[in-house]
């Protein structure tokens, strides 16, 4: 019924038009975790999740392969299958496909375990589906510092974490195995690390020893909970056998999870953040996922979570309970459903923009809100999409003119924005009609459009035309939170409105790229103006590069796209330099 087991290729992989319930399945080491994921139009967000134990090979030999489908799923999916409250056979799911806009069931499955993906393709099979097992490369290419061998899993987690919160991103997945993955600021791999995880190392403990006991998962969380609800924590002295077993356990995960997470805020922090980034993780978030996830949270924080016996001192030091904390840890056990989300949501984009060439979008009407006085009341602009400035190897730019004349340049993500505010307020009302309705923006719609990370966000597909709809993925996430610092990001958010001078400085970065070297820049960071020095030309690699010393010390690669930015900023802000003034 359904075809064959194979690996994405894309857009065939693809969630088909229509679809309304998608599959996830994860093959751990000791269990599969299964989600459910709503259709396109509520960006493939995941809906429910489930866990089971693995297949075995005897099970699919000798049972009917749709009875075993069957006992894996809840009502909900059950349902969608076979049709509500009815039995588990070929015939029910023949005819319930039928009634449904797309008749196939699309199942991804993110494993390290061939023996598993083997048997879930026999068991899906068995209804209308298409079986996909998806790849390293769906989520990281090798140009981003994926290397051979990769796992899947870790990959997919590593996505989910980036879309939440951005580049940097450092994951601990904690289950079976313990291991650990990061980015750094420019979006490449750093690498991570692999070791046992907490209930395999007091199986090993018994395993390999005489005299020492076997300690379960459930008195593990018993003692968990009795040192979070009484304030009694496992003491570095241990006076019994099972508590100093688990206390070692637990010191050892706390001190290499905090000695890896400072490892990485001095490696992925260590220049500043690329101009551009949609999503950039300022404010140093740290996710925990997996099984063991909510544990491992609790070690990496102060104190320990009073998990373990901590220490009033600190070489010496008197702890400062004042000092804020360098990071910020979370919580998600669903974290790789998430990623494969963002996975399929980044290739349902590609598909629809495939073949489309960006200057389609020339002569689309765009709005933007302004941080300036409008004599009707009206802080909203609108304008066109007035040309493509395509950078080689990079994303384009377009060039906006406002019907005031003015213009800017701005990515692709600030032009879906724009298109968005665009459909909500349409052209400007005549100032009778303005006057005491809006200041500012207001509306209950555009407060949906611009909510947070923890609302949905709607596609574009009713806002553009179907030939040039793209979807802009970002998902709610249920998580523990704790305090955290900011960092400082570039800010998409203009003080005020004004033209942009990147066509003069394009020309001559093209004709003269060395002579900006010993050049003066500026560049905005949380509206803020941070000036520096362009002290060496760098084409030894394609892309070139200019290396930038800002005047605080921080240093930064420019690309040709953000030297003609800066060169832009800096051209309507020099006034301001500090260096001009000495």
């Amino acid at each position: 019924m359904s075809a064959p087991s194979s690996e994405t290729i894309w857009p065939e992989a693809v969630p088909l038009d229509g679809e309304k319930l998608i599959i996830t399945i994860s093959c751990g080491n000791s269990h599969l975790h299964w989600a459910t994921h709503l259709g396109v139009e509520h960006n493939f967000e995941p809906h429910t999740f489930w866990r089971t134990p693995h297949l075995t090979e005897d099970e699919t030999k000798f049972e009917d392969p749709i009875a075993i489908l069957s006992r894996n799923l809840p009502d909900q999916p059950h349902d969608y299958i076979f049709g509500k409250a009815r039995d588990a056979s070929a015939e029910n799911a023949n005819e319930q496909s039928q009634s449904r806009d797309v008749p196939q069931i699309s199942v991804y499955v993110v494993s390290t375990n061939r023996v598993q993906e083997e048997l879930l393709a026999r068991i899906w099979e068995t209804v209308p589906s298409r079986f996909f097992v998806m790849k390293g490369d769906d989520f990281f290419k090798k140009e981003d510092g994926r290397y051979d061998n990769m796992g899947t899993d870790r990959l997919a987690t590593l996505t989910g974490a980036v879309h939440m919160y951005g580049h940097p991103a450092l994951v601990f997945d904690g289950g079976t195995a313990t291991t650990y993955s990061a980015t750094d600021s420019d979006g490449k791999i750093l690498g991570g690390g692999i070791g046992p995880g907490i209930q395999s190392k007091f199986r090993s403990l018994s395993k390999d020893t005489h005299a020492l006991p076997e300690i379960s998962m459930e008195e593990v969380l018993s003692r968990v909970k009795e040192a979070q609800d009484n304030g009694k924590p496992l003491p570095t002295f241990a006076r019994n056998t099972r508590e100093a077993m688990m206390v070692d356990s637990f010191q050892e995960f706390a001190l290499k999870g905090q000695n890896v997470i400072e490892h990485w805020l001095e490696k992925a922090f260590k220049k500043t953040i690329p101009a551009g980034r949609a999503k950039v993780n300022s404010k140093r978030k740290v996710l925990c996922t997996g099984g063991d996830g909510d544990i491992l949270m609790e070690l990496l924080q102060p104190h320990h979570g009073g998990l373990i016996e901590h220490s009033n001192s600190d070489g010496g030091k008197s702890n400062n309970e004042s000092s804020k904390p360098r990071y910020d840890v979370e919580s998600s056990k669903h974290l790789m459903h998430y990623g494969v989300a963002c996975a399929l949501l980044s290739q349902n984009s590609l598909r629809k923009r495939k073949g489309l060439p960006h200057e389609e979008y020339i002569g689309k009407r765009v709005a933007k809100h302004f941080e300036v006085e409008a004599d009707d009341g009206d802080n909203i602009f609108r304008g066109i999409v007035a040309r493509v400035i395509e950078f080689e190897g990079e994303d384009p730019d377009f060039r906006i003119q406002y019907d005031d004349g003015d213009s800017e340049d701005v990515g692709m993500d600030e032009l879906l924005d724009m298109f968005k505010m665009y459909a909500e307020y349409g052209e400007k009302k005549s100032v009778k009609a303005a006057a005491g309705k809006r200041t500012g923006i207001s509306h209950k719609k555009m407060d949906a459009l611009n909510a947070s990370s923890d609302d949905k966000v709607k596609t574009l597909a009713s806002i553009l035309p179907d030939e040039t709809a793209v979807e802009i993925p970002r998902f709610p996430m249920k998580s523990a939170k704790h305090g955290a610092n900011e960092t400082r990001t570039a800010s998409k958010k203009p003080a005020a409105k004004k033209a942009k001078l990147g066509d003069d400085f394009a020309a001559l970065v093209n004709s003269d790229p060395r002579s900006f070297v010993g050049k003066r820049i500026s560049k905005d960071f949380d509206g803020s103006s941070f000036f520096g020095t362009i002290v060496e030309y760098d084409n030894s690699e394609n892309p070139a590069f200019w290396h930038v010393e800002y005047d605080d010390g921080d240093e930064e690669d420019f690309t040709k796209k953000d030297l003609i930015k800066a060169l832009s900023h800096y051209s309507i802000h020099g006034k301001d330099d500090p260096d001009k003034k000495t």
